[in-house]
């Protein structure tokens, strides 16, 4: 994709949109393991601290890591999940597709990961309070068309991009075939 223009773009302040609150899962090691995925503070995986024995409490929304290397990391999740007391959840203001919340989580992750650290934490009422640049309309309010149809356009070129590697690895390489890490198995004699 081109780069963006940003010059129609204008501050919007993240609390327009969202409450956010600290996760209520505690002492992980506790809990016994399970099928739902738990947000925690960190930058791999997603924040995913692993798979645990509690309720799905949240679906659709955007977490934050308010602690620890990975601080201010900021991750959309389209699945249902639970959080720990190490990040924050999103509760939606108004109703906002999940391409928008895509496009604003990715707007967030670039300002908070670079704002927050693990001397600097982040927190609920911090990131209600921070501003972030987003496509605006004419009349000055968040262009939503805008932020889905570019999202849907990111999608599809890394669906292409997906595929290109997919048929890549199935064709034969002289001496070899290509492996799921891109390089070349290299047949013996």
């Amino acid at each position: 994709m081109s780069k963006i223009d940003t010059t129609y773009w204008k501050p919007f302040l993240v609390g327009k949109f969202f409450d956010f609150q600290r996760g209520k899962v505690k002492k992980l090691q506790s809990i016994e393991k399970g099928t739902v995925p738990v947000i925690a503070a960190a930058r791999s995986k997603q924040g995913v601290a692993g798979y645990y024995a509690v309720e799905p409490i949240y679906k659709n929304q955007i977490t934050i890591s308010c602690n620890g290397v990975g601080c201010g990391s900021t991750f959309y999740h389209d699945y249902p999940f639970n959080v720990n007391g190490d990040a924050i959840v999103s509760i939606d203001k108004m109703y906002i597709s999940e391409k928008a919340k895509q496009f604003i989580c990715c707007i967030l992750d670039g300002v908070l990961t670079r704002k927050y650290s693990y001397e600097e934490k982040c927190s609920p009422e911090k990131a209600s309070n921070e501003l972030i640049l987003l496509p605006a309309t004419p009349a000055g309010e968040p262009d939503w068309k805008y932020m889905e149809m570019y999202m849907r356009g990111v999608e599809a070129i890394t669906k292409e991009k997906i595929a290109l590697l997919t048929k890549k690895k199935q064709e034969p390489v002289q001496g070899g075939t290509i492996n799921n890490y891109g390089t070349v198995n290299i047949y013996e004699k």
